[in-house]
């Protein structure tokens, strides 16, 4: 029996070390070639003769698109360059942007709820991006994600930009609700969302308009949605019978103001109404097992509500975030029907070692790591904390719900260590720990989760 244990050991050595080296390699090779900044036509014009247009769209989906460096009127049509391929027109007014990321994850278990054994790598997400202009009026995206073994289409649609203060948008993307979610995936502090994220919609298919005003001191967003479910993505290809309207106001008072260290101060509130009827998703810790979860026969038939007000501040190299949700939908077990209103809330801090500036968008880091230069240029350290906790209504139980089976309360406590080598190369090292309280004393209690999550992210 111990060679038994001693051969599973030297096994998943090896395999943990084929992982890491296999991604390390890569990382390598797309910072070398990176940094040789190669352009397939003719060279690009210098920043002096280029013009800021709003051409790329943030992997945030549900942000304004972000302003991106693009090539003034020139003869060259295909180029690459530091941020991926751009193929363009000679005029600049059509162009599209290719480029993506991946995401690869090894996830080892100390605890875990039934004791059973978690342990597993994993491509968490690899998502090529598709995105650009056409005829300067129109933008647009198409995101798959063939992460995890399960190819989906994560993100499809265009937006029509006459009307800066009023841009229309339609396909699939991003409902505008949770603060932690609609921050860009691939520029997050941890490796998962916190468990306030269980609580807001993820993806789905829809309409909406947005815009702002004031010098963007305001932000606002409002849109109607096929679908309302917790913490889930909707199917590209299947209309649901669910149906919601969502919005989100945003401001930030000192945009404008001299004083630096209270520009990035902003709030705001989101919310959601809707009509939600079909199977109801369990609920998820942060390493991704199922802690809650309605009854079998249990099936969402009315009205589902959403409330989430939010904030976050940054200034130089420090940056705090938090936000509080509440659910409240209608739930129908055989005869009876009642209403929950689970909330949950979460708040998280990080600070660069290293000074870099922090911010809701991501972090660039100042001295980018070059494989030429050795250990002269570390790029950028971030240390991070974070504490976030799900409540479910007690009306759940037991009608709803089987209260010796499923918990009640989850608390998750987190600390995680980033480094960001370059704009190409990120590394994450999270330690997570959550608890559980049952709404049945006479319950036996799921055990606690302790999870140590590292993830590769390589941008390309």
């Amino acid at each position: 029996m111990n060679r038994n244990l001693e051969a599973k050991l030297i096994s998943r050595k090896s395999a943990t070390q084929m992982f890491l080296a296999t991604l390390m390699v890569t990382a390598t090779a797309i910072g070398a070639l990176a940094q040789t900044e190669v352009v397939s036509s003719q060279s690009l014009p210098d920043k002096g003769s280029a013009s800021t247009t709003q051409a790329a769209i943030s992997d945030d989906s549900s942000a304004p698109v972000e302003a991106a460096f693009s090539p003034a009127k020139s003869p060259s049509s295909i180029s690459f360059r530091r941020d991926g391929l751009w193929l363009s027109t000679s005029d600049g007014a059509t162009k599209l942007h290719v480029h993506g990321y991946i995401q690869g994850d090894d996830r080892m278990f100390s605890a875990t709820t039934h004791g059973e054994g978690l342990d597993t790598f994993l491509f968490r997400r690899i998502r090529p991006l598709f995105e650009g202009t056409l005829f300067n009026e129109v933008d647009f995206r198409f995101m798959p994600d063939f992460g995890q073994n399960n190819p989906q289409i994560q993100e499809a649609f265009v937006e029509l930009k006459t009307l800066k203060f009023a841009k229309l948008r339609v396909g699939k993307f991003k409902e505008p609700i949770g603060l932690e979610v609609l921050r860009s995936d691939r520029e997050l502090t941890f490796a998962e969302r916190s468990l306030a994220s269980d609580l807001v919609p993820l993806r789905y298919i829809g309409a909406q308009v947005s815009g702002s005003v004031l010098t963007d001191s305001i932000t606002y967003t409002a849109g109607y949605f096929d679908g309302s479910s917790d913490g889930s993505n909707g199917v590209f290809t299947q209309w649901t019978h669910s149906n919601e309207a969502a919005a989100r106001v945003f401001f930030h008072p000192f945009a404008t103001t001299k004083i630096k260290g209270i520009r990035q101060f902003g709030l705001g509130v989101a919310g959601s109404a809707g009509d939600q009827h079909g199977a109801i998703p369990g609920l998820k810790t942060v390493g991704q097992t199922t802690f809650f979860k309605y009854s079998s026969t249990a099936v969402a038939d009315g009205q589902h509500n959403r409330l989430s007000p939010q904030a976050y501040y940054y200034a130089g190299p420090f940056g705090v975030m938090g936000e509080y949700v509440i659910s409240s939908q209608e739930v129908l077990n055989k005869t009876f029907i009642g209403r929950v209103k689970n909330d949950a809330w979460e708040v998280a801090g990080s600070v660069l070692l290293t000074g870099e500036k922090n911010g809701y968008s991501g972090v660039r880091p100042r001295n980018a790591g070059e494989h030429t230069r050795g250990f002269r240029r570390l790029g950028a350290v971030e240390l991070a904390v974070r504490y976030s906790q799900l409540g479910i209504d007690g009306a759940a139980f037991p009608h709803l719900a089987n209260p010796l089976t499923s918990a009640q309360f989850a608390k998750e406590q987190g600390v995680g260590v980033n480094w960001y080598l370059n704009r190409y190369v990120k590394l994450e090292t999270d330690y997570e720990h959550t608890v559980f309280h049952m709404a049945s004393a006479k319950a036996s209690p799921l055990h606690n989760e302790d999870v140590l999550m590292s993830r590769i992210q390589l941008a390309f």
